[in-house]
C-alpha cells in the first residue's frame, strides 16, 4: 500500500455490498480514497490491572492509552470548518462486543456465566462482565428459545466513556447493550436477494465511514413492509448539524436498499405461520473489510437511539440495538427478556 507525504495510505474506492450473511463493506471500484489509519485500535492490555468500581474506571497506564486511541481513531480531516466539532468531540466512545452463554435458571435468576475466550479480554471488562451479569434476572414467562446444556448465547457491548464531570482522568465503563439467544438458521426467513445500499456521495468524498441499525418487518409475501434506522454511529468529527446531516444520508440509503430486501418465511419453529417477522440488522459502510480483533477496542461517534413506532415493547427480549458479534439478521422477541438493568449503579 502506498503512501502519500501525508502519512495517509490509498486505497481502491469501496462501496458497501451484500453476502448472504447480511451488509458488509466493499468490492473494489474505480478512483481511489484515502485510507483511514486507527479506525480500530487496540488497548486490551492497557486496561489489565486498572482499577474499577461500580461507576467508574480510574486509568493511570489507561489513559494515556485511552487518549492516543482516540487521537488515532480520529485522525481524519474534520468535515468541515465551523463551529461545533469540539462538543462532538466529546462523545466519542469506544466499545468492544464479547460473546459467551448464560444460565438462567427456571426462576429468572442467573446461576452461571461463561465468557468466549477470556484470556483475550481486558481484565477491567471481564470484571465487569462478572460483577453485572450475576446480578440479573430474567423474566421466567418468556424464558426463549431453549438452552443448551451450557446455557444460553449472549452477546454484549461494553462502552468506555470519559468522565469529564468525575475528573480528567475519569472514565465509565458500562455495559450498554445485549443480546440472548440464538435462532436456529430454519427459524428465520431466508435471504434471497439482498442488493445493497449505495454510499452517499457527500460520505464518499468526505471519507466517512458509518454503521447504521436498521429493524425491518418482513411480511409472508417475503417483502419488507416497515423498516426504521434506530441508530447510526459516525467515525468522524463536525458540528452536530453536520453529524445529522451525514446520519440521515446513510439512514435515508440503508432504508431505500432494505426496501428492495426479498425473503422465504421460515421452515420451521414456533412462528412458521405467523404473518409478518421482525428482524435487526447492522449495516456498515466502510472503505475496507476488516474488523476489529475479538477484545479490541473501536471508536466512533454515536448517533440517537430511536425506537420504531410499529415496534412493541413485548416484541424485543434485546437489551438495546448494538451488541452485534458480526453480521447478518437476528429475529426480534426470541430471547429471554432481562428484566434488570444492564449495568448496576
Amino acid at each position: 500500500m502506498a503512501r502519500d507525504g501525508t502519512g495517509w495510505g490509498r486505497v481502491a474506492r469501496r462501496s458497501c455490498v451484500m453476502d448472504s450473511n447480511g451488509p458488509t463493506a466493499a468490492k473494489d471500484d474505480a478512483d481511489a480514497l484515502l485510507w483511514l489509519p486507527g479506525r480500530r485500535i487496540s488497548i486490551a492490555r492497557a486496561a489489565a490491572g486498572a482499577n474499577l468500581d461500580s461507576r467508574s474506571l480510574r486509568m493511570n497506564l489507561m489513559k494515556r492509552a485511552a487518549c492516543a486511541a482516540l487521537l488515532l481513531a480520529f485522525a481524519i480531516p474534520a468535515l468541515a470548518a465551523g463551529k461545533g466539532p469540539g462538543a462532538v468531540r466529546k462523545q466519542i466512545e469506544m466499545s468492544m462486543v464479547l460473546t459467551g452463554k448464560v444460565r438462567i435458571a427456571a426462576d429468572g435468576h442467573v446461576q452461571g456465566l461463561q465468557i468466549d475466550r477470556e484470556s483475550e479480554v481486558p481484565a477491567s471488562v471481564s470484571q465487569l462482565i462478572r460483577g453485572a451479569v450475576p446480578q440479573w434476572k430474567f423474566d421466567p414467562a418468556h424464558p426463549g428459545d431453549a438452552a443448551d446444556a451450557d446455557g444460553t448465547p449472549m452477546s454484549v457491548r461494553v462502552v468506555l466513556r470519559q468522565a469529564p464531570e468525575q475528573g480528567a482522568e475519569n472514565y465509565t465503563l458500562r455495559i450498554v447493550s445485549a443480546h440472548f439467544g440464538q435462532t436456529k438458521p430454519a427459524d428465520m426467513p431466508a435471504p434471497v436477494s439482498l442488493p445493497p445500499p449505495s454510499f452517499p456521495r457527500a460520505a464518499l468524498a468526505a471519507r466517512l465511514p458509518a454503521t447504521v441499525y436498521l429493524v425491518a418487518r418482513i411480511g409472508r409475501d417475503g417483502k419488507v413492509s416497515d423498516a426504521f434506522a434506530e441508530q447510526v454511529n459516525l467515525r468522524a468529527i463536525g458540528s452536530e448539524r453536520q453529524m445529522d446531516e451525514f446520519r440521515k444520508k446513510f439512514a435515508d440509503a440503508s432504508l431505500s436498499a432494505v426496501k428492495r430486501w426479498r425473503f422465504t418465511p421460515p421452515r420451521e419453529g414456533a412462528d412458521v405461520g405467523a404473518d409478518h417477522w421482525q428482524v435487526r440488522v447492522p449495516v456498515d459502510f466502510l472503505f475496507e473489510l476488516k474488523r476489529p480483533a475479538y477484545g479490541q477496542w473501536e471508536a466512533y461517534v454515536p448517533g440517537p437511539r430511536a425506537r420504531a413506532p410499529w415496534l412493541q415493547t413485548d416484541q424485543d427480549a434485546t437489551a438495546g440495538v448494538d451488541a452485534f458479534s458480526g453480521t447478518g439478521l437476528r429475529m426480534l422477541g426470541r430471547g429471554p427478556r432481562l428484566l434488570t438493568p444492564l449495568s448496576q449503579g
